[in-house]
């Protein structure tokens, strides 16, 4: 008899629960309903660690259950952010001007318009001008669904030349890791067309919601985050089980096998690469209007490698183990880094964490590899494995 999906997957069930419980708890306790217990600000911090967690559970796909260690997914995530920042900027702005504009006596033109709209935006890198990318910028729509196409597109091709010339292992990494920093190079230039180092920034600032508390937009963001979250785990459960799943496990443990029994490892390859890519900018197009800026050194190579270790942590090869790590690792950095644990004052030196925080994650990447190569999710496991 044949095995649901569900029956196949218990832990799906297991995580709808727990996420559906944690975001009933953050709502209840957040300034919208009166109960001030968690601030605005740690509301947009858990709105992120979910969107953190979900492009996870991308990698944890991609390189866990695929074998494909991709050091350049959180590229597609910037890539994402920069879509929805460009409609959210240009709107904003388009606001401003036009009601600074309402007082002169001869009504603007809409070239006059358009030209103080591109003053104001890349005033800052010394030009007015809107550079071609930006043609669909005035158009939610349009930009929502470059979040989707141009990282999908991007990853279409790079793994259409990448895996129809059999490029495996840390030449691969290699290569993901070479896109990204050649990507994030070219977005640091001012002519770039995305203001340069200068990112897009306002984010927070929603067209239309000017007179909405940010409290108010910080739990829609957080609640859409979960959703968003809910729904991959979901989709990425039912792509890693059955048939589908076992032939991309089958890739990741012996690739030439699965080869030689007539599956074409390359469509698997590059289907797993290009939707883990999507959903990705997907992540990317929620967290950057919570984090309310963006720039180039979200996609630097260094933010990838992040992620792979998030994903070691936690346990790759378990979806529920990537959204740990993430999670795990997310909040643990913000309480270090923004100065919630104390200094360790030893004589001689102070610790500072803020200095320390990644030396921190760097021991415990190299403990979790050495002794608990399963990951936190690993622990979980045995704890509920271990025999009475």
């Amino acid at each position: 008899m044949r095995k649901s999906f569900i029956s196949q997957n218990p832990s799906v069930l297991w995580f709808l629960l727990a996420l559906s419980l944690f975001t009933l708890g953050v709502v209840m306790l957040s300034e919208v309903t009166g109960s001030n217990v968690i601030s605005t600000s740690f509301v947009k911090t858990l709105g992120k660690t979910l969107c953190l967690c979900l492009v996870a559970i991308a990698m944890d796909v991609v390189w866990g259950y695929c074998g494909i260690l991709s050091l350049g997914h959180f590229a597609f995530f910037g890539i994402g952010g920069y879509a929805i920042g460009m409609w959210l900027m240009y709107a904003r702005t388009e606001t401003i001007v036009i009601d600074s504009l309402q007082a002169q006596v001869i009504p603007p033109t809409p070239q006059e318009i358009s030209d103080a709209i591109g003053n104001q935006i890349f005033g800052v890198v010394g030009s007015s001008e809107f550079p071609l990318i930006w043609a669909f910028a005035d158009s939610l729509f349009l930009q929502l669904l470059m979040v989707v196409l141009v990282p999908g597109v991007l990853a279409l091709v790079f793994g259409w030349l990448a895996f129809r010339s059999r490029v495996t292992g840390v030449y691969l990494s290699i290569l993901t890791q070479a896109m990204t920093l050649a990507l994030s190079l070219y977005l640091f230039q001012n002519d770039s067309g995305l203001r340069g180092n200068n990112g897009l920034s306002g984010l927070q600032n929603i067209p239309g919601f000017e007179d909405t508390p940010q409290a108010t937009i910080s739990i829609v963001f957080f609640l859409a985050s979960a959703v968003a979250l809910g729904a991959g785990y979901v989709f990425f459960a039912w792509v890693v089980s059955g048939k589908m799943g076992s032939v991309i496990k089958g890739v990741r443990d012996n690739e030439a096998r699965v080869r030689f029994l007539g599956y074409h490892v390359e469509s698997y390859k590059l289907f797993v690469f290009t939707i883990t890519a999507i959903v990705s900018g997907i992540a990317g197009a929620l967290y950057y209007p919570q984090a309310g800026i963006i720039n180039p050194g979200e996609i630097a190579p260094i933010a990838s490698i992040y992620l792979a270790v998030w994903v070691a942590i936690g346990g790759r090869g378990r979806l529920y183990g990537a959204v740990i790590g993430a999670a795990f690792v997310s909040l643990l950095s913000s309480w270090f880094t923004g100065g919630g644990a104390p200094d360790v004052n030893l004589g001689i030196y102070t610790i500072q964490w803020t200095d320390w925080w990644l030396v921190l994650l760097g021991v415990s990447f190299v403990a979790v590899t050495l002794f608990f190569p399963k990951g936190i999710g690993g622990l979980f496991d045995y704890l509920v494995r271990k025999p009475s």
